[in-house]
């Protein structure tokens, strides 16, 4: 078995986020999903990432359409969210994943590649690349844990 084989076995799993920064060039941290993010990155052994991202204590829309909201609620929740997924792959140090479904539009048909780091039951991912966030470059980093460890 390669190295890559027995890194893809160690990454199945879900893992609990449990913080999410961004950073300028001048080293500067943002909290863009605020100091308490929530949510889960999702690998199965067949290969499919789903990553699930969201602020903590975000207001609930005044009623219960899963579609409505007013166009007030329904900009806060989408400022306070991050998703995406589809099929995944290691190359190196990074995690490869072939996005067929995103929260952002503009992800959909994309390749995101994210540096990772597995020590023990701890999962880093680093993005590769900047990304704009709130109209500045930034670079981005999720820590989590494996989810019941």
């Amino acid at each position: 078995m390669s190295d890559a084989a027995a890194l893809d076995l160690d990454l199945v799993g879900a893992w609990r986020l449990e913080r999410f920064v961004f950073a300028d060039e001048e080293g500067g941290e943002h909290f863009p999903l605020g100091q308490s993010p929530r949510g889960f990155v999702t690998v199965t052994p067949d290969h499919y990432l789903s990553l699930s991202f969201m602020a903590d204590g975000r207001p609930p829309f005044a009623g219960n359409d899963l579609l409505g909201g007013s166009a007030a609620e329904r900009a806060a929740a989408a400022a306070s969210y991050v998703a995406f997924g589809g099929p995944c792959r290691v190359e190196g140090e990074e995690l490869v994943v072939e996005v067929e479904a995103a929260f952002h539009p503009n992800w959909a048909g994309t390749t995101q590649r994210r540096r990772f780091r597995l020590e023990g039951e701890r999962l880093t991912l680093k993005t590769t690349r900047t990304i704009t966030v709130d109209g500045r470059a930034l670079t981005g980093r999720a820590e989590l844990r494996r989810a019941g460890a």
